[in-house]
């Protein structure tokens, strides 16, 4: 009788361990998932990122060639693609042109790289502005993606669908210009009453930083 009772303890505490089983392990799976898809999430506004910063620093190097005899990717592959660049590109440079071809390419990029695909087309705006000594380029990119495990997770404050974005601006690069423009501005501060007044207000904190000096 007290072998029977025990194989009877046995058989109970199987049958509990399994009825455990059976409540907990789908629970542990919905969690995982829901961590390697907020993972990707995580993962698509790195990319995000990355893919917008490369584009705008790709253009900014080559914002004064002709587009089409260069590539955002290779950049300046030959002499005709060097010899493109305008003279008076910062007046006019084919700015409208360039905007579309650089929302092209981070949509390119996006869809070429994503691993999570968005569940509408990745919204891209490109501003350029004009200052005349300085250009300035500026990207804002959005995408909604769809919430992790659909709509379980509304029932715990889960928004349906999720919006990844990210924002980057920089200036055109363009040194031979921006030398000029240091000397015009130069010129003008040297030949105007500027220089004259500036020395008359740092007069007093050149002396003081002399005595420090010299103390």
């Amino acid at each position: 009788m007290f072998g029977y009772k025990k194989r009877n303890a046995g058989t109970a505490t199987k049958g509990a361990v399994t009825v455990e089983y059976v409540l907990v392990f789908p629970i542990v799976i919905l969690c995982v998932v829901i961590i390697i898809q907020i993972g990707l999430l995580y993962y698509q506004q790195a990319l995000f990122q990355a893919v917008v910063g490369e584009s705008i620093q790709n253009w900014a190097m080559l914002w004064g060639y002709d587009m089409s005899r260069i590539t955002a990717e290779k950049g300046i592959t030959g002499k005709d693609a060097y010899k493109s660049e305008g003279l008076y590109w910062h007046i006019s440079s084919g700015a409208d042109a360039k905007k579309n071809a650089l929302e092209n390419e981070i949509n390119r990029m996006l869809h070429k790289s994503s691993i999570i695909k968005p569940k509408d087309e990745i919204k891209t705006k490109v501003e350029f502005t004009n200052y005349v000594i300085t250009q300035k380029i500026e990207i804002h990119a959005w995408a909604v993606y769809p919430s992790p495990c659909g709509k379980l997770l509304q029932f715990i404050g889960f928004p349906d669908e999720i919006v990844l974005e990210t924002h980057y601006e920089t200036t055109v690069n363009d040194p031979k210009e921006f030398i000029h423009n240091v000397d015009y501005l130069f010129q003008i501060y040297n030949e105007t009453q500027a220089k004259d007044w500036v020395e008359r207000l740092l007069g007093p904190l050149v002396q003081s930083l002399e005595k420090i000096t010299n103390y």
